[in-house]
């Protein structure tokens, strides 16, 4: 007689389940009611959130810029390998056209892609109207975000994630001329609804572009507003910031920069604070380098007070080179071409200051990507 087979307790059972693929999970949800209804407590999907966000993948996404080529997604692990989206006919459906990169996200006259928590916020236009969908790869399951209040001809859009109320939102900026913003509005996951909310301290601010960066319940754009204390009207860079759970927009002075005609910025985090990716030309020197600021935390009350530090330079590059992100404490880069050649992207490792190959096709799109359980309130495609 074959002996009973061990019974774990179910403390044991959950914490092995919390540290497999998303892809292992949905196989087992057919081995019993009582696992299935276990991935989809919020409790189970927040641990499966923490455990999976230490492996910290990056989404690639490599197209044909031209649009001959469909889009395609695939992922980078920490060993360097590439493996490619299983479903992304679920989105290839949806949409016409391909993407490229900007900003942490990839846009064209076509779309949008932003992530968070294994959530990928799109936007996309099919005959001249603009759509927002929400996705969650991992499950492949898909929902159509609601058409906002207002729907202008042009507009900006951030997504992030807010751990204090539990809830994703997106916001909507409304551009006037000149990419003024004149209004705004967050949709909120948990509720389903858009709702309108003051822009404040805004006022002037414009050119916010398509580079949102969501980060510790925040969402921040890098903008510009006329400085009314100098007479020729000149321009003063900042970031925008949103506060995800109190609905607070903020804005955050840049640092002292020089060059600041002639460089790319780019936000990221750093030891846990926010960052700033900045390319300068070297003087006289026909060479590039990338600066990492950080932004210390500000004590002053009345959020007027922000202090940068300026930590890393890197080694000096004689082609025209972009950060894009970090990742694993490495500099993701674009470096511009020879003439003759093509583009290429390159690690720059922040402990050695050494430039590596990345390991993937020419300049593709790049952002920060994690499986999650994360769910759309069931919708599936």
């Amino acid at each position: 007689m074959e002996k009973d087979m061990p019974i774990f307790p179910q403390e044991i059972i959950t914490s092995i389940l919390v540290r497999l693929p998303v892809k292992s999970l949905i196989r087992f949800q057919c081995v019993c009611k009582s696992w299935k209804n276990l991935f989809r407590t919020p409790s189970f999907i927040a641990e499966h959130l923490h455990h999976s966000t230490r492996q910290n993948p990056l989404l690639i996404v490599d197209s044909d810029v031209s649009g001959c080529i469909p889009w395609r997604l695939c992922l980078l692990n920490c060993e360097m390998e590439v493996s490619e989206f299983e479903n992304t006919h679920i989105i290839d459906s949806l949409m016409s056209g391909c993407f490229y990169c900007c900003n942490h996200m990839l846009c064209k006259m076509s779309g949008w892609l932003y992530s968070s928590n294994g959530l990928l916020c799109v936007k996309f236009s099919r005959n001249s109207q603009d759509h927002l969908w929400l996705w969650n790869p991992s499950i492949r399951v898909v929902r159509q975000v609601p058409e906002s209040l207002n729907e202008p001809k042009y507009f900006s859009v951030g997504f992030g994630f807010s751990p204090i109320i539990d809830d994703y939102k997106i916001v909507k900026f409304f551009l006037a001329g000149f990419s003024v913003v004149v209004q705004a509005e967050v949709y909120s996951l948990r509720t389903g609804l858009w709702r309108k909310v003051e822009v404040g301290n805004l006022e002037g601010v414009y050119d916010l572009g398509c580079g949102a960066f969501s980060w510790n319940g925040a969402i921040f754009w890098i903008g510009e507003k006329k400085d009314v204390e100098v007479h020729n009207k000149s321009h003063l860079e900042l970031i925008v910031s949103f506060d995800i759970a109190g609905e607070v927009f903020t804005l955050i002075p840049f640092p002292t920069l020089n060059s600041a005609d002639s460089c790319y910025k780019r936000l990221a985090s750093f030891e846990n604070k926010l960052a700033l990716l900045f390319t300068s030309d070297i003087e006289n020197s026909g060479s590039w380098a990338i600066d990492l600021w950080v932004l210390e935390e500000c004590t002053d009350p009345s959020r007027e007070r922000w202090s940068w530090a300026k930590i890393y330079t890197s080694t000096p590059n004689p082609c025209w080179i972009c950060a894009e992100i970090i990742w694993r404490n490495e500099i993701v880069c674009l470096v511009e071409a020879f003439e003759g050649e093509e583009g290429k992207v390159v690690l720059c490792n922040l402990t050695t200051n050494e430039f590596k190959p990345f390991g993937c096709s020419s300049r593709p799109g790049i952002l920060e990507y994690v499986e999650s359980l994360v769910l759309l309130d069931n919708i599936h495609v």
